[in-house]
């Protein structure tokens, strides 16, 4: 008989309006393709974990500059660290428009959709480009991810729009499971994102290059391989 393939599942805990989690997700990306090109062999399953970087943010979120401007003193610094970011995301094929962003969103919404598709065993290479699209079109565009038409013309474009949606969206279906979902991940000890977990055991933070998360892999499957 044939030799079982390899399986290396990889859980991505982030939030949307992380910035960092937009540059780990497109490191990921890089990684799942260097991967692919030295272990054919490996079959790859990827989970999207919920986190909420603020708990309390309303429903309808609040205006972007001045959100920030609080939470890191002043305007200045804020541009600083936009600066930064943007700095480091040179090459990974992921850009911001900080300019553009109006308001911060409350990222529930955008959880409990992926929650859902992911419960319905959607397809996973649309969750992922789905789940792409939504850090782009918040990041990238300045959309409001926070309101249920804006995600729900993301999934149709993505190939996994539903006729009832947008009211699903409106209601309140798996938000729980989302705020239970978050305080697992802190329970584990996971305090900031994106963080990655391979194989439901190696550990790694951060937006890591490309390089180092393919190293991570690599180890995470050589007990099995």
């Amino acid at each position: 008989m044939p030799e079982e393939a390899p399986t290396l599942s990889i859980d991505m805990v982030a939030d949307f309006v992380c910035v960092w989690c937009h540059v780990g997700g497109a490191r990921l990306g890089a990684a799942l393709a260097m991967l692919a090109a030295q272990r054919p062999d490996v079959r790859v399953t990827v989970r999207h974990q919920p986190f909420l970087l603020d708990t309390a943010m309303p429903d309808d979120g609040h205006p972007y500059p001045d959100y920030l401007v609080r939470k890191f003193g002043s305007l200045d610094a804020v541009k600083g660290l936009q600066a930064q970011v943007s700095a480091a995301a040179e090459g990974s094929g992921v850009h911001f428009d900080f300019a553009a962003i109006r308001r911060r969103p409350s990222t529930v919404k955008a959880h409990r959709l992926i929650l859902r598709l992911q419960a319905a065993e959607a397809d996973p290479a649309r969750v992922a480009a789905l789940v792409h699209a939504i850090f782009r079109a918040y990041f990238e565009q300045g959309q409001d991810i926070g309101r249920s038409a804006v995600l729900a013309t993301l999934a149709d474009a993505a190939g996994l729009g539903a006729p009832d949606l947008i009211d699903w969206l409106d209601g309140a279906e798996l938000a729980d499971e989302v705020l239970a979902q978050h305080r697992q991940i802190r329970d584990r000890g996971v305090q900031g994102v994106p963080f990655f977990i391979l194989n439901d055991a190696v550990g790694l933070s951060g937006a890591q290059p490309a390089e180092v998360l393919l190293r991570a892999m690599l180890d995470a499957l050589s007990p099995t391989t």
